[in-house]
């Protein structure tokens, strides 16, 4: 206790009076008339320091070295007077009063500097607490702000085919793992109608990621300026308000990611084996979401491969880790194994379709600064000086992840939204060195004024999107991946509308009729939008096909394509005309919009040949 710094120094003055000084030690002895008396046989003030230090040792408050840490004065030249019985009396008093002032001053609080070295530990859980709460803040304004928007855009396509996946379980689809459409059944169950239910998994998603993004900021050494914008650089990204607009798998797993990123942060700093073995689970729910997690994983071995550090791999947690996480994935891995690897296949597709939509590997920048944000992007700057330098090299490992990620991203043409997961890295490593690099006086001027200008944005984007105003048409993929991220997919009471006038049109033979859609999109809206009575609805696009296929009997087909199809139907059928055309200028590609719905009647092979020719994983809008 500070005490032990105060008790030496209170010894000096023989009648116990002293003004205490700091920590140091040093006071001011009092003037009396009888500091010039001595105890016979001793110097002045030996005397008393050998008494008092006898007294403390009895009492086993302090040692010799507590009692002699005062210097003793230097003996003095001149010869000590003769000591008479009432100079013993006064000596002896003089004695006893120090030694009851030194008990004293035991049981007495302790002494200003002391106090403030106990109040160090109090004011480090109030800061705390008040970055906190402060997180806490953000994190619910974000939640209130992302829920009320979240019934504002139409149902997205593959929302619809989450909802009709939900009800055919399988180990593994095409394009994503099983938990996803068993959360869309579940909020189909218990609100069919909500929007708004069925989205909260991905706002819940969003809401974690900023609180991780402060979490990373901590573990990276940032102070509660640096925790709280980098919360804000995440709240106000662009990316989770893409992140929270529906249901989606890339909303779950760039969280998961983020919450890997974090716990190896983390486990860099306390080297808790138990963090491993969280990880593994993060990783084994991740894997019933997304197929992606073992290329992030690649990275992050690339990056201690490199950087560090390699002790990690000598632990006994990380490899049962790496085991739980296997066995989660195995039967997605089998299922796709069975069924031919079609996740290995939707490569290419994924390519040409970023392609078409955001330029490929050459839009990859401008995708990067959309989804981080004016702020996010000053952050990520922030982030390669500091893991450039010493600031974070315990943490550059992070940093080659991210690059690796890029790389893959650049040469094999995926969804930069790939990256996602690893944005909180950048944003709360960017903070930390943004608030260390500007004067004291001026980090919570910059913090509140970058996280005002973000914030007003970010209202701005919310309260503006989806656009009231009527979508402008459409010629090109790019020119859709735009509309639907400004106003989302419409069209589809106009879909099921068409498809139930040309089953009225095709005869009330519905036992041999079913009807077959161009697009998973389509044939998911019908099956959730449509009315009773009508045929039953299959598609051979990605993972509808698995859903099943028309029985054997069928022999009349509506089929819901494009407007130049007719060529390859007359291929699987012999019979073939328009019923019913959907082709609204300002309507949705491939919903209200460049579809024509046929007749279609004498298929030419038996189903069980004709399917595998027809199964495609293209989404064909029509333009």
């Amino acid at each position: 206790m500070p005490h032990y710094c105060d008790a030496a120094d209170r010894i000096g003055s023989p009648t116990g009076e002293m003004r205490v000084s700091g920590m140091s030690g040093r006071g001011t002895r009092a003037s009396r008339s009888g500091d010039r008396e001595a105890i016979p046989g001793r110097k002045r003030g030996e005397s008393v320091r050998a008494a008092t230090a006898e007294n403390l040792s009895a009492e086993g408050h302090v040692g010799d070295d507590a009692a002699t840490s005062a210097p003793p004065p230097p003996a003095r030249q001149d010869r000590q007077p003769a000591v008479d019985i009432r100079s013993r009396e006064s000596s002896a008093k003089a004695a006893r009063q120090h030694r009851d002032s030194v008990a004293a001053s035991w049981s007495s609080p302790p002494a200003p500097c002391a106090r403030a070295a106990l109040k160090e530990p109090v004011l480090e859980r109030v800061s705390r607490h008040g970055t906190v709460v402060w997180v806490g803040v953000i994190a619910t304004l974000a939640a209130a702000v992302l829920t009320i928007r979240s019934a504002r855009y139409d149902w997205f396509g593959d929302e619809l085919y989450f909802v009709a996946a939900g009800y055919h379980p399988a180990a593994g689809y095409v394009d994503q793992g099983p938990l996803i459409p068993l959360l869309a059944r579940a909020a189909h169950a218990v609100a069919p109608d909500s929007l708004t239910v069925l989205r909260l998994p991905a706002i819940l998603a969003g809401v974690v990621a900023i609180v991780v993004t402060a979490a990373l900021a901590r573990e990276f050494g940032g102070g509660r300026a640096a925790r709280i914008l980098a919360a804000v650089g995440y709240a106000c990204s662009p990316y989770v308000v893409t992140q929270t607009a529906s249901l989606s798998t890339f909303a779950l797993d760039s969280t998961a990611v983020a919450v890997l990123a974090w716990l190896s942060a983390r486990w860099v700093r306390t080297r808790a084996d138990r963090l491993l073995l969280i990880a593994a689970v993060v990783a084994a729910i991740d894997l019933q979401v997304k197929l992606l997690l073992p290329v992030v994983v690649g990275a992050f071995a690339v990056g201690i491969a490199c950087c560090g550090p390699r002790e990690i791999v000598r632990r006994p947690a990380l490899w049962a880790a790496a085991g739980i996480a296997a066995v989660s994935a195995a039967p997605a891995l089998l299922w796709q194994a069975r069924h031919g690897w079609p996740q290995l296949a939707m490569g290419a597709v994924i390519r040409d379709e970023q392609r078409a939509a955001t330029g490929g590997t050459a839009g990859l920048p401008v995708q990067l600064v959309t989804m981080a944000g004016v702020l996010g992007v000053v952050l990520i700057g922030c982030a390669a000086r500091g893991f450039a330098g010493r600031r974070l090299r315990d943490h550059r490992f992070l940093a080659v992840a991210v690059c690796v990620m890029v790389v893959f991203v650049a040469v094999t043409g995926g969804r930069p939204y790939y990256l996602a997961g690893l944005l909180p890295v950048l944003f709360a490593a960017g903070a930390c060195v943004l608030m260390e690099r500007l004067p004291a006086r001026w980090s919570r001027v910059a913090a509140c004024t970058a996280a005002t200008m973000s914030i007003v944005i970010a209202l701005g984007v919310v309260l503006l999107l989806p656009s009231g105003s009527p979508p402008r048409p459409v010629g090109t993929r790019a020119e859709l991946s735009t509309r639907m991220r400004v106003s989302g997919t419409t069209g589809w009471d106009a879909l099921v509308a068409g498809v139930s006038l040309a089953a009225e049109r095709s005869g009330p033979d519905h036992a041999r009729t079913a009807i077959l859609t161009r697009t998973y999109w389509q044939a998911a809206a019908l099956a959730r939008f449509g009315p009773p009575g009508l045929p039953p609805v299959y598609s051979p696009d990605r993972g509808f096909a698995e859903f099943g296929r028309p029985p054997p009997g069928t022999t009349t087909i509506i089929y819901v394509d494009t407007d130049t199809a007719e060529t390859g139907l007359r291929r699987t059928f012999s019979t073939v005309e328009p019923v019913v055309r959907l082709d609204d200028p300002r309507g949705f590609p491939g919903i209200d919009a460049h579809v024509t719905i046929w007749r279609c009647a004498g298929p030419r092979d038996t189903w069980a040949r004709l399917w595998p020719e027809l199964t495609t994983d293209i989404l064909d809008p029509g333009i």
